[in-house]
């Protein structure tokens, strides 16, 4: 039996014990960890006493034991953690000319460097103080034998402290890996503005009670459940905050390292900053001034330091009808013989309804190019990074330094704008809208980065465990955690090299929902579309002619159907077109710019198989093609078959 074909049968054996199964939909919400992969604070322990209890998945009776002489010991241990196997079959027509030798692959195990299983050992020393660690087992397969068996921490041991005094209440978090936010512009990620793609699953996403809750939750609230790094920032070293303090104060300080600013490297850095916030008029308003910054050595002689600094100003205000937020504030980027100057960073949200029915958002922002944080919600597409000697094969994971074709949401340094977000409703059709214009404030880049969102995750499979840069048949692809951007040189340059012009960028998003019935069978369509533009000149609008130095389309259909209260089928469909100019760079045969073409027709199950376990398959047919740089082509199949399991 060819694999294809066991995986198929796989497919149809599950399929078959979904449609047998019980019916569960009176299954009570099950308590899932909010995310697998932190270790969380968890209750105070409470006494153990003997009782009868129904079990609400078997509805058989249980009986909790009880001591004669309490074990505080035990009593203050809870153990938890995950299960997850994951098996990878491509098999390709058309790939890439490194890939030729191995067009048909089976890959076991986790490319995005998640372990297999994971167990969270967690308890209270006191009735004040918490503390974590995590157990990992991870088997990359990758043939390098014993070696590969050893990763070192994966997140390392923390411990949680929380004080309560007569001053306020306290807490205190060291070691491990702390995900953690302070402000956008000084320690935070993009959250964004909820459009995105549900049918490709991420190694963090939770197994929720009932199989179809994913879907519901985003067609209903237009969000789902994120784990905790959602928005926050990875932090190792020690952190304290202060809240419910006199006058309404609370503080917050932290030091210690970023994962891009060191990370694994050996070599000494320090990142540090805190927040300082005062309330007012209650929950209505408050203030903050925060502050973040790196030193770091550069070499192993320890001759050569880099860093940056950043200070803001935040303010908070709920009116009557609206709300405001702003953050203003100022950074700059140093490096031994250079102290660069010191930029301005402007973010105003006003956020309210549109006669009393459509929720809007309006954003006016502006980063200056001397602004440098890399722990941030902004990229940098100005400065060049310096990175620290890092023995490993594994290159720092770090943004481009690029004119960027970027999501709704995603702020640039080098860049001023305005974006529009707004939820228009129509009985059971709901759209989520985005509107953005911005342009850039110097001439700096002469290229420009963009992503192919319709197969970004088979695309990044094609080079596994690595982050390479300048790949693919044209040296011009450049692998990121679980995607790959692509870069295209503009050709009107300078004599040093840099851009003629400025460039202006205009983007418009739709992300459409709706709830129908197949049937007796419920299910969800959903639609998500993107329509970009990049040129030498500033319009009011995306533009779809040759005017433009580049334009991006994506299209993207999915649907969700509810079978029975065990099994989902899913189904998507997806088209990308990427058009250049003639003022970006051409093949040196055609003498064509960029002309791409890709397709993509997936299917897969979800499968509830007991509680807190669920099996996932998907299988994707896709193809990619660029007419005018003929080897930058690929076409075939791909089948991803996904076992989680919580406890």
């Amino acid at each position: 039996m060819t694999i294809k074909k066991y995986l198929s049968a796989i497919v149809l054996l599950s399929v078959a014990a979904a449609i047998n199964a019980q019916e569960t939909d009176t299954m009570p919400t099950r308590r899932i960890p909010v995310d697998p992969f932190v270790v969380q604070p968890m209750p105070l322990p409470e006494s153990k006493s003997a009782e009868v209890t129904v079990d609400p998945y078997t509805s058989r009776q249980q009986i909790n034991p009880s001591f004669n002489k309490p074990v505080d010991f035990l009593d203050n241990l809870d153990i938890s953690g995950y299960y997850r196997f994951i098996a990878n079959y491509r098999e390709m027509k058309t790939v890439y000319s490194h890939l030729e030798a191995n067009k048909n692959n089976l890959f076991v195990g986790d490319d995005s460097q998640i372990p297999q299983l994971m167990l969270n050992l967690k308890g209270y020393a006191g009735s004040n103080t918490f503390f974590g660690t995590d157990f990992f087992m991870w088997t990359p397969l990758t043939g390098a034998g014993q070696v590969e068996n050893v990763k070192g921490l994966n997140l390392g041991i923390s411990l949680y402290g929380s004080f309560t005094t007569a001053l306020g209440n306290f807490t205190v978090r060291t070691g491990g890996i702390n995900w953690y936010a302070m402000s956008p512009f000084t320690f935070q990620t993009n959250k964004g503005y909820n459009r995105y793609s549900l049918f490709e699953r991420n190694p963090w996403d939770p197994q929720t009670a009932k199989v179809e809750s994913r879907y519901s939750e985003f067609y209903t609230s237009g969000a789902i459940n994120q784990d905790q790094r959602w928005g926050n920032q990875a932090f190792h070293g020690l952190i304290i905050e202060g809240a419910q303090l006199p006058n309404n104060f609370s503080f917050s300080a932290l030091v210690g390292k970023t994962q891009f600013d060191g990370g694994m490297a050996a070599l000494p850095n320090t990142s540090a900053g805190g927040r300082l916030q005062k309330s007012y008029k209650g929950e209505n308003g408050w203030i903050a001034i925060n502050t973040f910054n790196n030193e770091s050595l550069v070499d192993s002689l320890k001759s050569v330091k880099a860093g940056f600094n950043m200070v803001t100003a935040e303010w908070k205000h709920q009116f009557k009808h609206f709300k405001i937020y702003s953050e203003l504030g100022t950074g700059k980027k140093f490096a031994s013989g250079y102290n660069g100057d010191w930029g301005e960073a402007l973010s105003v949200k006003v956020t309210g309804d549109i006669l009393k029915k459509f929720s809007t958002e309006f954003h006016l922002y502006r980063v200056s190019p001397n602004v440098f944080n890399n722990s941030s919600i902004f990229i940098n597409s100005s400065i060049q990074q310096t990175v620290q000697s890092n023995n490993s094969q594994t290159q720092p994971v770090l943004i481009p330094v690029s004119s960027a074709v970027l999501p709704i949401g995603q702020l640039s340094n080098n860049r001023q704008g305005i974006e529009i977000n707004s939820q228009i409703n129509f009985g059971r059709l709901k759209n989520s809208v985005g509107y953005a214009i911005s342009g850039e404030m110097e001439a700096l880049s002469p290229s420009i980065t963009y992503t192919h969102a319709f197969n970004n995750l088979a695309l990044s499979r094609f080079w596994r465990w690595d982050f390479p840069s300048g790949v693919g048949p044209y040296a011009n692809l450049n692998k990121i955690y679980r995607s790959v951007f692509e870069t295209v040189r503009m050709s009107e340059l300078d004599a040093s090299g840099k851009p003629l012009y400025k460039k202006y960028f205009n983007t418009i998003e739709l992300n459409s929902k709706y709830k129908t019935k197949l049937g007796t069978k419920e299910m969800y369509l959903f639609y998500l579309g993107s329509f970009n533009s990049v040129q030498n000149f500033a319009s009011p609008g995306v533009v779809f002619g040759e005017k433009a130095l580049l334009r991006a389309y994506y299209h993207q259909a999915e649907s969700y159907l509810k079978l029975n209260p065990n099994l989902v089928l899913t189904t998507y469909a997806s088209v990308e077109r990427i058009l250049g100019n003639y003022n970006t760079q051409t093949d040196t045969e055609t003498r064509r710019p960029k002309n791409q073409t890709g397709y993509s027709i997936a299917t897969g199950i979800d499968l509830q198989m007991g509680k807190g376990v669920g099996l996932y398959i998907r299988e994707r047919w896709m193809k990619y093609f660029d007419s005018s740089f003929v080897n930058d082509r690929y076409q075939g199949f791909e089948t991803t078959v996904e076992l989680k399991a919580f406890f």
